[in-house]
């Protein structure tokens, strides 16, 4: 999780349900082992992360249209509301980050991924947040001035640095809605 529990210890708990790999149509095929019928939970909030994936070049196995992303998107996004509760105002719906070209090519040559494409699946994520009412950032803009800050292990995947900017963006949206207080007494409390 880009969110360590140094941040949030005490205050909330996370449930990581991150599938490497995914795109959003294999998530809805499986999409019962990603949001339990009945959760054991109750979820205040939510942060959704797709795009990377579905944003390859068409004919690749992890490519989905873009008008599918959407409503996949659209999908996901009703699950979590009617399953979990979560309210929409408190759902974040991250856009796949920018890539660094030239270091994905030499690393997974053939692969074509594209800034172009992925600005176009990032304008699809910030269109599906709009209408359902949902929180949004942009990190493809977010990151776009950045790549040559190292925020790629592979010009795909997020370095350290990439990974603490999410965290920063995810942990704006947490601390923006999270109790001050802690959930769970101090250990101090004990004494």
């Amino acid at each position: 999780a880009v969110v360590s529990t140094q941040s949030t210890g005490r205050k909330l708990d996370l449930t990581n349900r991150g599938l490497s790999g995914y795109n959003t149509r294999w998530t809805l095929q499986r999409i019962r082992d990603v949001v339990p019928a009945v959760p054991a939970y109750h979820y205040d909030l939510a942060v959704v992360w797709f795009g990377c994936n579905d944003a390859t070049k068409p004919g690749l196995s992890q490519h989905v249209p873009e008008a599918e992303y959407h409503d996949n998107l659209t999908q996901i996004i009703c699950k979590l509301v009617t399953t979990l509760g979560v309210q929409p105002s408190n759902l974040l719906l991250l856009t796949p980050p920018c890539i660094d070209e030239d270091m994905l090519e030499h690393t997974f040559p053939g692969k074509g991924r594209t800034n172009a494409r992925m600005r176009r699946y990032a304008d699809v994520a910030l269109t599906v947040a709009k209408e359902r009412g949902c929180q949004s950032a942009d990190l493809f803009s977010h990151f776009q001035s950045r790549v040559s800050e190292g925020l790629f292990t592979d010009g795909l995947h997020l370095s350290e640095r990439g990974n603490e900017l999410v965290a920063g963006v995810v942990g704006e949206f947490l601390g923006n809605r999270v109790q001050t207080g802690m959930c769970i007494p101090d250990w101090k409390d004990f004494q």
